[in-house]
């Protein structure tokens, strides 16, 4: 289908102004400064386009039509060409679909047999994980290193784990020390610890680790250098197993968080002075002190300075090792003391003078963590 140019449009101009145009013999239309021969041509493309018509009874003649006219007689069939190409598209995507149980079964199956299912990108990581949140029935724990949450990730997380929480679901949740300076993640942790949710906190964690009623868990995809997106799903009974009894133990030594609290973070100060104090005496570097107590650099580096500046040293190094020395390294009273056989009690309060400075209210740099639900 040919398009309007200029010479088109001067011509369609001077035939509304004349009424007519005449092409046998053809008008001589000095006026346009246009040739017989551009006259001809755009004659030929407003006659395609439906703009001119052969005058009734005189086709030698030409007269124009309104341009509405022209774009329904046009326009209309391209438009049901695309209509028809637009439900043949849905047909072809309904049909496709329909295959998609199918699909899930045998994958399951197969995950089933080998133990182990690779969801190569958040999007089939994610549809996974809302499948077996459905799913469960009994119970779901994760460990989540890092700081604390994006508030923009909370809403859908929330309701999701309401759900399970509904259905009568145990769920107990592992974050790191850090993630009690982030007040979205305190408001989080409070509304869901009122329906019957559980979390603690402790310095140091291993990766992510997300099962559901014991019997299948997520894990992030780490292998040939990953970055963990995506996820691997694990169904293997033995590895399934351990990761229970991994999860169990950092459980019964880490320390109850409840959310909003103004002593949320001064609650665990012992604990973090102390694994700091460690890898102080370790030598390692900055970066991975922040990484492996899930805070952000410029928080760590201040938690740093403040306990060189207080055991009186001028480098890291010769910090924790006058802090291992004075037995700053060593298990406290002030560590928390188990209420039972699995849950650790609310540590006091620990002195002013013996605890570094938690961060600030809020710290954007700081890592986000993940809800249950969440691997990356």
């Amino acid at each position: 289908m040919p398009r309007l140019d200029a010479r088109a449009v001067a011509v369609f101009e001077y035939v509304l102004a004349r009424g007519s145009l005449t092409r046998w013999p053809p008008d001589v239309v000095p006026a346009l400064g246009l040739s017989q021969e551009e006259v001809e041509a755009a004659s030929r493309t407003l006659l395609r386009l439906r703009l001119l018509r052969p005058a009734p009874g005189r086709p030698e003649e030409l007269i124009p039509v309104s341009p509405d006219a022209a774009a329904a007689e046009v326009v209309g069939p391209l438009e049901a060409e695309l209509a028809q190409a637009a439900a043949h598209a849905q047909a072809v995507r309904d049909e496709l679909h329909a295959l998609m149980p199918q699909y899930r079964a045998a994958r399951r199956e197969q995950a089933r047999r080998t133990g182990v299912d690779l969801l190569p990108d958040i999007a089939s990581a994610s549809a996974m994980l809302t499948e077996e949140s459905a799913r469960c029935r009994e119970e779901v724990f994760s460990i989540q290193p890092g700081g604390g949450r994006a508030p923009g990730r909370l809403g859908a997380a929330i309701d999701r784990d309401l759900a399970m929480l509904d259905r009568g679901v145990r769920m107990r949740t592992l974050y790191q020390h850090s993630a009690r300076a982030s007040l979205s993640t305190q408001g989080y942790v409070e509304r869901l610890t009122e329906a019957g949710a559980e979390y603690r906190t402790a310095a140091e964690l291993p990766d992510r680790a997300v099962v559901f009623d014991r019997s299948v868990a997520f894990l992030p995809r780490r292998a040939d250098g990953g970055t963990g997106e995506g996820a691997v799903l694990v169904r293997d009974p033995d590895v399934v197993a351990y990761l229970c009894r991994v999860f169990e133990q950092h459980w019964s030594g880490a320390v109850p968080f409840h959310g909003t609290s103004e002593a949320a973070y001064k609650d665990v100060g012992p604990s973090l002075r102390r694994a700091l104090v460690g890898l102080l005496a370790e030598g390692a570097k900055d970066e991975v002190i922040a990484r492996r107590m899930g805070m952000s650099l410029r928080t760590c580096r201040r938690h740093i300075a403040e306990l060189l500046e207080e055991l009186g040293a001028e480098s890291r190094f010769q910090g924790g090792a006058l802090a291992e020395r004075a037995g700053l390294t060593d298990p406290t009273p002030t560590d928390p003391a188990p209420e039972d056989d699995t849950a650790p009690a609310d540590p006091a309060p620990p002195d002013d003078d013996t605890t570094p400075a938690g961060p600030t209210p809020r710290d954007d740099t700081a890592p986000a963590g993940s809800a249950p639900g969440e691997l990356a």
